[in-house]
């Protein structure tokens, strides 16, 4: 997908298409990872995830492992 860069102050910014957006469950003000892997010179940003906070998991991220879990059950159900 390709998207054009946009000044903002001194920086630039790439903006993401909203259904994007939408399906990694990105808010304005979120933290994200932006690296460049060094073999191929790309350009990466996922989206962060803080698994625990206070020792607990997190709600964010016991929703994404109830997803992955409801995806996947019937490939779990064969390998149990």
């Amino acid at each position: 997908m390709k998207r054009k860069l946009v000044k903002i102050g001194n920086s630039l910014a790439v903006t993401l298409p909203r259904d994007m957006v939408k399906e990694l469950g990105l808010e304005p003000g979120m933290e994200v990872d932006a690296t460049v892997d060094p073999r191929d010179g790309s350009f990466v940003v996922r989206a962060g995830v803080k698994h625990f906070e206070e020792g607990k998991a997190t709600p964010r991220y016991k929703k994404m492992v109830d997803q992955l879990i409801r995806e996947r059950r019937k490939l779990y159900d064969r390998l149990s």
